[in-house]
């Protein structure tokens, strides 16, 4: 692993760091192909609405300038690179100082140079539900993940590589590591994360090119209850890209809905 703070080789972290005292920032995980890290531009976007919710003093070129700069110098390289923002040290207490926002990147490089092909995988729900959250904090990628630390412990004890999670209302929100699209009746529906869940850039890169084909579509709740109506579904993050789901609770999907929309997207510009 390679580890940098604000364009400098980092070794260690502050004990005082509201990062690891709080979890008072924000990250994304990239992934980088031959030098070029996929999906920029939303990484870009989540990055500052982040900033925007929390109020950390963040320049998005500053962090853009940084990356560039990493992979200019590797520019071979693949494998996944994770960007922190952390508001950085303060004094003790919960009022944060007002300064520049720390950026570290982490880089863990691939053991392939080919990045590996989706293959559909079976799933099932998880019995732990995901609670509500502030609403400024609904959909962002805080540095506070215990919720998805539960259920990455809960996703252990079973033979699934990935399974959906409701909310305290029953509603499916999201896989422990993706987002999730389903197909019922012709239409593609993705859940709504108003109250709780993550919107990934993979997840806002697929429904915007689906707005702009005309691709039949809705985010809106999707219950519990209508598991038995979907007919075809994956599961979707940066680093994976899109996961079909061929068994769902026991039951056989169809895989050729979520091919066709493979086909009818493009990723070869990002």
């Amino acid at each position: 692993m390679i580890s940098i703070k604000n364009g400098q080789d980092c070794t260690s972290i502050d004990c005082q760091d509201r990062g690891f005292l709080y979890g008072d920032g924000c990250f994304t995980t990239v992934r980088v192909q031959q030098g070029h890290a996929l999906l920029w531009p939303r990484h870009v976007e989540r990055l500052i609405h982040c900033a925007q919710q929390l109020s950390l003093q963040l320049n998005p070129a500053v962090v853009t300038q940084q990356v560039s700069q990493f992979l200019h110098d590797r520019p071979s390289t693949s494998g996944t690179l994770k960007i922190i923002v952390s508001r950085g040290t303060g004094q003790r207490g919960y009022l944060p100082p007002v300064q520049a926002a720390d950026v570290y990147l982490q880089f863990f490089p691939s053991t392939s140079a080919q990045p590996q092909p989706a293959i559909a995988i079976e799933s099932g729900v998880l019995p732990l539900v995901m609670g509500h959250v502030m609403p400024m904090l609904a959909g962002l990628k805080t540095l506070n993940r215990l919720e998805q630390v539960m259920l990455r412990q809960a996703l252990a004890n079973t033979a699934w590589p990935e399974a959906l999670v409701a909310d305290i209302q029953g509603n499916l929100i999201e896989g422990v590591s993706s987002n999730c699209f389903f197909y019922m009746q012709h239409t593609w529906y993705t859940p709504i994360l108003e109250q709780a869940g993550i919107a990934g850039v993979m997840r806002a890169e697929i429904l915007a090119q689906m707005s702009q084909q005309n691709i039949p579509h809705l985010i809106t709740h999707i219950p519990k209850t209508a598991i038995d109506q979907i007919e075809a579904m994956f599961f979707c993050n940066a680093l994976s890209g899109m996961v079909p789901v061929k068994v769902l609770q026991d039951r056989p999907l169809a895989l050729a809905p979520v091919t066709a929309l493979q086909q009818q997207l493009r990723f070869d510009h990002i």
